[in-house]
């Protein structure tokens, strides 16, 4: 499976950097100008990296209200972020999420270097904003035209805040993906950014596509995470790994160590 060697881990944890409102959108502070985020970014990239994750994300987490075609300055931001925190931080293999623009997120990840991006990129969803379609065929097509096939893409089965207008089951939706939409791996979420992936239905579509590569996208802790891992290839985590367990703090570096502490005795064990 390409996950071990992109990741060289079996089993790989893949940290959340979540990236403060950035110029232009709504929830951004003017007191804080691109050097601050940077430095923000930085200090949560390092103590991940630090505290012995195997991957990351950097993600737009805090655009809300989150954008299907977000503006260019976006792309130039981010990229900008990505260039200056990896110019000085040791690099482990990482990922972009552009909030809900796996196009913007496919062109960063391009231009600084990244493994894989994590998206939206098939299925009609509805929810807090409204319909949302993306197009398959616009986005791998634009990943053929920037050069960019060694980039994995993870798409979304079931997109936090949203339910799927199509209702079929979720295991043949997660067969009929893999055929007709050419990602690389599929993320099982549940119903709200840090909720629990249903054990059973995790289950299922690991079951369904076999040794296609299935990621456990959010409601990772400290508790579940064995369990976890011993369904999913890979797992994002975010929350439990933050000051106080807070989504909106910093990353604790000692959070992350007894985390990957918990992560790596399962290795151990046979994960």
């Amino acid at each position: 499976m390409w996950i071990d060697e992109v990741f060289g881990d079996r089993k790989p944890v893949i940290g959340m950097v979540h990236i403060q409102a950035l110029p232009g959108t709504a929830c951004y502070r003017g007191d804080h100008d691109l050097s601050r985020i940077v430095a923000q970014v930085s200090e949560d990239y390092n103590n991940l990296v630090n505290g012995g994750i195997d991957s990351v994300i950097f993600c737009n987490e805090f655009d809300k209200p989150y954008s299907r075609h977000v503006e260019p300055h976006i792309v130039a931001v981010m990229t900008t972020i990505i260039d200056r925190v990896l110019e000085h931080g040791r690099r482990v293999p990482f990922g972009v999420d552009i909030q809900w623009d796996a196009k913007a997120a496919l062109a960063i990840a391009m231009a600084t270097g990244a493994d894989f991006i994590r998206g939206i990129v098939c299925g009609t969803f509805c929810g807090d904003l409204g319909l949302f379609t993306p197009d398959a065929e616009e986005i791998i097509n634009y990943k053929h035209k920037i050069g960019a096939n060694h980039i994995k893409v993870l798409t979304n089965l079931s997109p936090e805040f949203s339910a799927t207008l199509d209702n079929r089951p979720l295991t043949l939706r997660a067969q009929t993906v893999i055929k007709s939409c050419l990602v690389d791996g599929l993320c099982v979420s549940g119903a709200m950014a840090g909720g629990i992936a249903p054990y059973e239905e995790l289950n299922q579509v690991k079951q369904a596509v076999g040794d296609f590569a299935v990621i456990a996208n959010t409601g990772v802790n400290f508790d579940n995470v064995g369990e976890i891992l011993k369904i999913a290839d890979a797992c994002c985590v975010a929350t439990c790994l933050k000051v106080d367990g807070q989504s909106g703090n910093p990353i604790d570096r000692e959070h992350v160590k007894r985390f990957m502490d918990c992560v790596n005795a399962g290795r151990r064990e046979g994960l």
